[in-house]
């Protein structure tokens, strides 16, 4: 028995490391994946068994990641408590990533009126999560402020480019559908009435 332990005693952290993860799959039958983010982990852990996620955390600690291991703990907790799934669904964590522009990004363009939209879009996603009742108060006064500011920043940036009214404004009559572009023939109703 003790050729065994010295053996062990002389691993390298890399070697101890390996093993480990070897006995991980041997015993708990999961292929650990080499995933970035803790998002990744937490939507990786969802579909692993609670029996197999009880016997990774006991020996998680000393191969895992940090991240891999936050996102493990975190399962173990809503294994104790069940209710806490919520929390996870609540902060978004398990949704795609936005397509949308950032704020950072959108307030370097200068883009008054899509920095403000995005800051409506947050506050409304915040207060679908479900917020104290304190919250939601101060963030419906927010919300119905930046609406208020979005309302005034396009009345101040004028009517937009592809409407009628942009047309009218810009001096550019918009032709009747089938009225001929190069014609010099009458073009008000009395002429053409009288021809």
């Amino acid at each position: 028995m003790d050729e065994h332990k010295e053996w062990f005693l002389k691993l390298s952290e890399k070697e101890y490391r390996d093993l480990c993860l070897e006995w991980i799959k041997a015993n708990t039958h999961i292929n650990l994946p080499k995933l970035q983010s803790y998002d990744e982990w937490l939507n990786y852990f969802k579909a692993i068994s609670p029996l197999q996620l009880k016997a990774l955390g006991d020996m998680g600690q000393g191969v895992l990641p940090v991240e891999a291991y936050s996102a493990l703990t975190r399962w173990a907790d809503i294994l104790k408590s069940p209710h806490r799934i919520d929390k996870i669904y609540q902060a978004g964590l398990t949704k795609p990533k936005s397509e949308h522009k950032s704020i950072t990004e959108l307030a370097s363009e200068n883009d008054e009126i899509g920095v403000l939209k995005a800051l409506r879009d947050q506050i409304a996603e915040q207060l679908e999560k479900g917020t104290g009742a304190r919250d939601t108060a101060s963030l419906a006064m927010s919300m119905s402020s930046i609406i208020q500011q979005i309302k005034d920043a396009e009345r101040k940036a004028g009517p937009k480019k592809d409407t009628a009214l942009a047309d009218l404004l810009a001096g550019k009559p918009k032709r009747a559908p089938g009225a001929r572009h190069g014609s010099f023939k009458a073009h008000t109703i009395a002429e053409i009435e009288n021809e």
